[in-house]
């Protein structure tokens, strides 16, 4: 969907350990990658140290993305946030700050869940008997909301996260005021199959219907002209 070209100046928000800013990176790009996290961040420059990559180094950086101190003004030609807008409690503040840094016409890929069918404690399969069909049950849409997120289940921690719901309108409205338009959507489907079984069927059928996944294509639009 971001299309990179080699030789493009690329900006990844909310890097964490470097998988997507690595994969820019192997496309020719010269790639910074943020993120909020330290100890991910140290994660990440450990490995580049590690590999000593020929494809060139790339510039981490502990940075809140509400406020990418010390990035000059129009330094990148694309962006990408991979699986982290919703954990970013002031999107208005990431949005300006991503337009800002980005060149007159740059574009940016978001990743996120699907605000209709996977909002956290709001949504969850279900199953009717009667029709022997899965359905998405949604609870909640509209309605923004800010929801903890266990780090570890299972493990019995107590460190957890935050994820925001925002209904596509807000996100529209966020982007739309910090100047950018949608270039591009794509809703994703999960691949997997079920085993054998009573359920098998409508289970599948139902994967295949209720995308969980969704990709945001912004572009940014260049300034209007002043009568």
């Amino acid at each position: 969907m971001l299309s990179v070209l080699r030789g493009e100046r690329m900006l990844d928000i909310g890097c964490g350990q470097g998988v997507f800013a690595r994969l820019l990176r192997s496309k020719g790009c010269a790639v910074t990658g943020v993120d909020a996290s330290k100890s991910l961040i140290e994660n990440a420059r450990a490995y580049e140290k590690e590999k000593d990559s020929k494809l060139g180094r790339i510039d981490y950086r502990c940075l809140d993305a509400a406020s990418l101190d010390g990035l000059p003004d129009g330094q990148f030609d694309g962006a990408s946030a991979i699986l982290c807008i919703q954990n970013m409690a002031r999107l208005d503040l990431v949005a300006r700050e991503c337009s800002r840094v980005l060149s007159r016409e740059g574009r940016m890929l978001w990743v996120i869940n699907h605000p209709y069918f996977r909002i956290p404690r709001q949504s969850a399969w279900g199953f009717d008997e009667a029709k022997k069909l899965q359905y998405r049950r949604v609870d909640l849409y509209m309605s923004p909301l800010e929801i903890p997120i266990a780090m570890h289940p299972g493990r019995g921690s107590t460190e957890a996260t935050v994820s925001f719901h925002r209904s596509l309108q807000e996100i529209f409205d966020v982007m739309r005021l910090s100047g950018f338009t949608l270039a591009g959507l794509e809703e994703w489907c999960s691949h997997k199959k079920s085993e054998s079984g009573p359920r098998a069927k409508a289970e599948d059928r139902a994967r295949r219907e209720f995308p969980l996944f969704m990709g945001l294509l912004w572009q940014k639009l260049p300034p209007r002209k002043s009568d």
